[in-house]
């Protein structure tokens, strides 16, 4: 697969690939590299991410090593790299966050002390102690700046995987530490760089714990925090049959007095999260940015197809919704087994107004760099143009279709997706001659309809006793809806994180469920199936619309 970039999104450059890999050219078992970004201007970018060491004191350690870096001044063609922070026989790094304050470039680095690492049989980099380097030459060097902060003793440390913010003249910085029975979210807060203190945690969701807390501060002062959201469990496997059919999301919270405490979290339903980091931050006009994966979670091999492989990207102007998620990007697969085509770890500064320039990890490889523009425009109708018909369809004159299978054979009429975005399908369509459908084989599809989107797909047939479906993490029809056979405009809604809603003749039907995570070709089909003993199938669609799930079609 060739790398697929979305609307608005420039082509990706690599401003690192230096990785260990084995004889079969498979990775080391070295971790995510957790990348981020931080603007000086429009064209001088400071990139940091992590660089592990696998072979440590004989162990396979993961998440932690050197926090290397690059500097480019032509707005991202070219790169100059070096090491922020190196690792050595005493100490490692887990993270590293750039921003700049009064000329100066700073780092927030996530210090391990390797004889301290709470896991032996993993090495997994915790407790992590905050530590802060300065630059007062635009990257070019770095010093240490001494700093005392302020939180009570716990298993994680202080682990850092967002952006700091200032609030008026206070500098919060969003981190995660372990609480009373699960991992919570708060910042930690300084006037002068030098002392940190922590403000209250916010409360979890129920049955949630918290990491990688993102935030970011609206025009009139509200502090928002977004966090990826655990789903907790007594045995970590028990997590796997959640994460594999279900629908997941952020949690969120805001404050109004720069951290100090928060409102209750609660699990939003416009941002997805997989319990993998998503980006969260607000431009100079105020617009809410999110860059998040469509599917992921802590899921144990053998891991589901496109297991943490697309990012994509939304957006909510100032007191307005938030528009459907968009493709950001989807790279190939650099390898085989560890981390196979994920794209993850997004961060993003603003280089101008509405743009924005996003760094991310492809594979665990690839450091990439690419420009969002923010007002690149939804198209109205995701697929345009002409049917390609299967021997057995036909269009008529007025531009509806007829299928007929006389076989097991299925016969159809696909059209290419020209966005690959949240998507909303509506058509009108009949059964003449009603087949029997089988859920384990599929034969006997009556009234079909597939929707693929890179991430997700949409699987539906109308039946002669009702309407049946495919969920995420099933490869069976089920029937979600008894209903009599009879000329209808049937409607599905999907949102970011896969929930679809159905709707008859401009009703809401109640019925919702998760659709199918896939890498399909992106298309729009209908089709029609019948069976080896000759029950024939045959329908007719006099007319389908697809289009972008916005507020006007909201699920």
């Amino acid at each position: 697969m060739s790398e697929m970039v979305g609307a608005g999104v420039s082509r990706p450059v690599v401003v690192d690939a230096t990785v260990v890999r084995d004889a079969a050219g498979e990775l080391a078992r070295e971790g995510n590299r957790v990348p981020d970004i931080v603007a000086l201007d429009a064209r001088r970018w400071i990139v940091c991410w992590r660089s592990g060491v696998p072979d440590a004191l004989d162990r396979t350690p993961t998440d932690q090593g050197a926090i290397n870096y690059a500097v480019t001044h032509d707005g991202g063609v070219t790169w100059k790299k070096g090491t922020l922070a190196a690792a050595t026989a005493t100490h490692r790094y887990h993270y590293g966050m750039l921003f700049t304050e009064s000329g100066s470039v700073y780092a927030l680095l996530g210090r391990i002390t390797i004889t301290e690492d709470r896991d032996e049989s993993d090495v997994d980099g915790f407790p992590v102690q905050l530590t802060l380097k300065r630059s007062t030459d635009n990257g070019a060097t770095w010093t240490d700046q001494p700093i005392s902060v302020d939180v009570p003793p716990n298993t994680r440390g202080v682990v850092i995987a967002g952006k700091p913010v200032k609030v008026g003249d206070v500098w919060t910085v969003p981190f995660w530490r372990q609480g009373t029975g699960a991992s919570q979210a708060a910042v930690l807060r300084s006037t002068d760089l030098r002392t940190w203190r922590s403000g209250a945690p916010a409360t979890n969701p129920p049955g949630i714990g918290v990491e990688e807390p993102q935030i970011a501060l609206r025009p009139d002062g509200t502090l928002v925090m977004v966090t990826r959201a655990l789903v907790r469990r007594d045995k970590p496997e028990d997590r796997d049959p959640y994460y594999r059919v279900s629908a997941a999301h952020c949690a969120t919270t805001t404050s109004t007095d720069g951290g100090l405490t928060w409102a209750p979290m609660r699990l939003h339903p416009d941002l997805p999260n997989f319990y993998v980091k998503t980006f969260f931050m607000i431009d100079s006009v105020g617009r809410e940015i999110a860059v998040y994966n469509t599917f992921g979670g802590p899921i144990r091999e053998p891991r589901p197809d496109r297991f943490r492989e697309v990012l994509h990207y939304k957006v909510a102007n100032p007191r307005e919704p938030w528009q459907p998620g968009r493709l950001f990007a989807d790279g190939p697969r650099l390898t085989r087994t560890t981390a196979r085509g994920w794209d993850v770890y997004p961060s993003a500064a603003e280089i101008s107004p509405g743009v924005l320039a996003v760094v991310w990890e492809h594979n665990q490889i690839e450091i990439k760099v690419a420009r969002l523009t923010l007002d690149t425009p939804l198209p109205k109708d995701l697929a345009p143009g002409r049917w390609t018909l299967d021997v057995g369809a036909a269009t008529g004159p007025d531009g509806g279709l007829r299928l007929r299978s006389t076989t097991a054979r299925a016969v159809g009429a696909r059209k290419t997706i020209m966005e690959m975005c949240d998507f909303t399908v509506e058509f009108k369509g009949e059964i003449v001659d009603d087949s029997a459908l089988d859920p384990a084989t599929g034969q006997g599809v009556c009234l079909g309809t597939k929707v693929c989107n890179g991430a997700h797909r949409l699987m539906l047939t109308v039946q002669k006793g009702g309407v049946w479906t495919m969920r995420k993490g099933s490869t069976r029809w089920e029937r979600i809806l008894a209903t009599p056979s009879a000329p209808a405009v049937w409607k599905v809604v999907t949102d970011s994180a896969g929930v679809a809603r159905l709707f008859r003749d401009g009703a809401d039907t109640g019925v919702t469920w998760v659709i199918q995570d896939s890498g399909e070709t992106p298309q729009l089909s209908h089709w029609v199936m019948g069976t080896r003993g000759g029950n024939a199938a045959e329908a007719r669609i006099a007319w389908t619309r697809l289009t972008p799930t916005t507020d006007d079609n909201p699920a």
